[in-house]
C-alpha cells in the first residue's frame, strides 16, 4: 500500500489517495467502504495530478534524480561525521532529514521532545531562510527537501548553506 498527497499535484490542488495491490483492492469489489471527503475523486484534483505525473514522465524526472539523490545522500552521509551537532541524517531520493543533537554519544536531541523554550530550531530555520534555504523543522529535526528538478550544482550551492548553518550549531553546542 501507497498512501500520496500533495506532491502528485505539485501542491497546486489538494488530493490525496492511496495505491494498494490487486488482492487489496479485489477485496472491496463486493465490500463497501464508506468513507469520503470534501476533495474526494475532485474532477480538478484528479486532473493536475495526471498533469503533473505527465510532466514527470515527460521530464524523464525518475531517472534525472537518480544522480542529484546519490549526490545530496554523499553530501548528508558526510556531515555526521563533519558536524558534531549531526545526529543521523535520512534520505531517500530526494527526501530527507537532518537530526539535530547536544550529544553524537547519547543522542541527546538538540532540544527536548515537544519543547523548544528557547527557540533554538527557530533560530536554526531562521539562519537557514536568511541564507535563502527554506526549510521546515520538527522536534530536533529538520528536513531538506530540494525540487525534483534540481541540478547537482544547484543541490552542492544551496547545501554550503547547510554545511555554513551546521558549523553555527556547531558552536552552540
Amino acid at each position: 500500500m501507497i498512501t500520496f498527497a500533495k506532491g502528485v499535484t505539485c501542491g497546486y490542488v489538494p488530493i490525496g489517495g492511496a495505491v494498494v495491490s490487486p488482492k487489496i483492492a479485489e477485496h472491496f469489489d463486493n465490500t463497501v467502504m464508506g468513507c469520503g471527503l470534501t476533495y474526494s475523486a475532485h474532477p480538478m484534483g484528479c486532473a493536475a495530478a495526471v498533469a503533473t505525473i505527465k510532466e514527470y514522465q515527460d521530464l524523464d524526472i525518475e531517472n534525472k534524480m537518480k544522480p542529484v539523490s546519490a549526490k545530496l545522500a554523499e553530501i548528508l552521509d558526510g556531515y555526521v561525521d563533519k558536524h558534531a551537532c549531526v545526529g543521523q541524517v535520512r534520505h531517500i531520493g530526494l527526501f530527507s532529514a537532518i537530526e539535530l543533537v547536544k550529544d553524537k554519544e547519547t543522542r541527546e536531541p538538540l532540544v527536548p521532545f515537544g519543547k523548544d523554550p528557547e527557540g533554538i530550531m527557530p533560530k536554526i530555520i531562521g539562519m537557514l531562510k536568511a541564507d535563502g534555504f527554506w526549510t521546515y523543522s520538527h522536534e530536533n529535526m529538520f528536513v531538506v527537501t530540494p525540487p525534483l528538478i534540481i541540478t547537482e550544482e544547484q543541490l552542492v550551492e544551496e547545501m554550503a548553506k547547510v554545511d555554513k548553518v551546521l558549523d553555527a550549531v556547531d558552536a552552540m553546542i
